[in-house]
């Protein structure tokens, strides 16, 4: 029985250094190539009550349920959600037609926010769309190993809804 005390507390002195080694810093960046102007794309993007057509979280957990808050589109535009994966909240703070828009996330009630922005770089001919969200997982250690996961979590997420904007916008076009 000692050993086997002696083991696992071996184990959990591993997994807490290892732990605090880790970064608990998140970078998950996608982009798509659109043939449209941001200002075809930026109805779907602005507009939170156009989430639906073209975010994969529906899809996702079907238990969600979206509440919308008093403003909709543009700045201050925000909703809540619950869920079985956990409630969360976002409130867009920036939205320019010609450059995208900049929105806070707030997963299970987490005092801290996730930077997130969608942002439109038009060449002349069509649009590269970037989705990213940068932020730091809590708490220590179990966040640090969540942090090294979470690119691999909600890329291929952000991959399909730029696929879905994608189609909407240039068909919109």
């Amino acid at each position: 029985m000692k050993t086997v005390l002696k083991i696992v507390g071996i184990l959990v002195l591993i997994f807490v250094a290892v732990g605090l080694l880790l970064d608990n810093s998140i970078d998950v960046k996608r982009q798509i190539t659109i043939n449209a102007a941001p200002q075809d794309i930026h109805p779907f993007v602005s507009d939170l009550e156009k989430w639906p057509l073209w975010t994969p979280w529906q899809e996702m957990d079907p238990t969600t349920k979206t509440v919308m808050g008093s403003v909709h589109e543009g700045v201050g535009a925000s909703q809540t959600w619950t869920a079985d994966s956990g409630p969360g909240e976002l409130t867009i703070v920036e939205s320019s037609p010609e450059k995208g828009i900049t929105f806070d996330l707030i997963f299970d009630g987490s005092p801290v926010a996730f930077k997130s922005n969608i942002k439109y770089d038009w060449d002349g001919k069509a649009t590269t769309v970037t989705w990213r969200m940068t932020g730091k997982m809590e708490p220590i250690i179990v966040g640090n190993y969540f942090a090294q996961l979470m690119d691999m979590f909600i890329g291929p997420s952000y991959e399909e809804g730029l696929q879905a904007l994608k189609k909407l916008a240039e068909e919109s076009a």
